[in-house]
């Protein structure tokens, strides 16, 4: 069975959520990954709880269809040995912060002079230039400055990392279009994804609003500011999502609820307010199961909130296959559906493939025992 990443060989440098989730993606179109792990923790999120088998959770979630080498790129042998994967393999992806590549001698510039053809992607928080490129973070301080917080009606934690997911995904996108560029130039290239950008993109339609001056933070369409789009609850005390943004949704409900009144008010900004207060009250009479029994065939854009641990019930979720548990471990398949999927391998052991790896790349098993001796490759304990 042939994929659309079939042959293509990358070398992954990350750590943690973003690069993880990347060349998931990326493994998952058919890509060999080979996942670069150091001699003394590897990736950080294989001993982070909860644990499975020992394990992350998280990690083995996030790491299947991969192999797995130790190598120490610190050791002068260790980069050599980098070296000489680089020369066969078609993408890197690297999650350092700006300036550590350099020092360990796997930048671009270094590996492109090995390999011309190689694509290089960098998926740092803020990227590779600009003001804030050097400063730590994570994914709530990129949203936080990506005015993505600030545009809530409450700014608070998000329900789940939208920099780093997003991030993932426009590394993947630019890696394949840089493939896809290649076959028609020949020529390598260099990506520089920032974690803060991406999130930066989620907040478009929030920022659009502002810039013009339609909204300011907490009181856009779509961020609390009208009646139509907004999470209300129920008496007892469940979240429900409500979004008829269009005029036939709104009507749909107004029918359903028997408050054709409220009709022609659904964009009236002078209206929103009391809209607010009328929409309250009434979801907050009747419990959620009664909402969901009158609304879910009403075509009005009405959804109960799901909790994550309720996700595998959703007969969608089932019916769709995109989620599941197996062996104990939960899997959630790549949203990017082409023909078949590839068939789910489980995340790799620590090292697991360092010797199978550089014995493909043309090292003997008396070489790659020398190296383990020099401590350029394998576990250091």
């Amino acid at each position: 069975m042939n994929f659309p990443l079939d042959s293509v060989i990358v070398l992954d440098l990350t750590r943690l959520l973003p690069g993880a989730l990347c060349t998931m993606f990326l493994a998952d179109l058919g890509a060999t990954v080979i996942k670069v792990e150091d001699p003394v923790a590897g990736d950080y999120a294989r001993w982070t709880p909860p644990l499975i088998d020992g394990q992350g959770a998280f990690f083995r979630a996030s790491n299947r269809n991969k192999q797995s080498i130790i190598l120490d790129l610190k050791h002068p042998d260790g980069q050599a040995v980098l070296h000489r994967l680089a020369q066969r393999a078609d993408v890197v992806v690297e999650g350092f912060r700006p300036g550590v590549t350099a020092r360990l001698k796997v930048d671009a510039a270094t590996l492109h002079a090995i390999n011309p053809r190689l694509i290089y992607c960098s998926l740092s928080g803020w990227g590779q230039t600009g003001d804030y490129a050097d400063l730590s973070g994570h994914d709530l301080n990129y949203v936080a400055l990506s005015g993505l917080l600030g545009s809530m009606e409450t700014p608070q934690v998000l329900g789940g990392q939208i920099a780093d997911i997003g991030g993932a995904y426009s590394g993947a996108l630019a890696i394949v279009s840089a493939l896809f560029g290649r076959e028609r130039s020949g020529q390598g290239a260099v990506i520089d994804i920032a974690l803060f950008e991406a999130a930066a993109v989620f907040g478009m339609y929030q920022w659009v609003e502002s810039a013009v001056g339609f909204s300011r933070g907490g009181q856009g369409s779509l961020t609390g500011g009208m009646a139509f789009y907004r999470v209300y609850w129920s008496a007892d005390n469940q979240p429900m999502a409500f979004a008829p943004i269009e005029p036939k949704f709104w009507q749909n409900f107004c029918q359903a609820v028997n408050r054709p009144e409220w009709i022609p008010l659904h964009t009236d900004p002078a209206q929103q307010s009391h809209l607010i207060e009328q929409l309250t009250a009434l979801f907050r009479s009747q419990t959620a199961q009664h909402w969901h029994d009158l609304l879910y065939h009403a075509d009005c854009c009405f959804t109960l909130v799901t909790p994550p641990e309720r996700l595998l019930d959703d007969p969608h979720i089932q019916a769709r296959g995109m989620a599941g548990m197996e062996h104990g471990v939960p899997w959630m398949r790549t949203p990017i559906q082409l023909g078949a999927a590839v068939p789910r391998t489980p995340a790799p052991g620590y090292g697991q493939h360092t010797e199978q790896v550089l014995m493909q790349a043309g090292y003997t098993a008396e070489d790659v025992a020398a190296l383990r001796q020099a401590g350029a490759v394998g576990r250091r304990t």
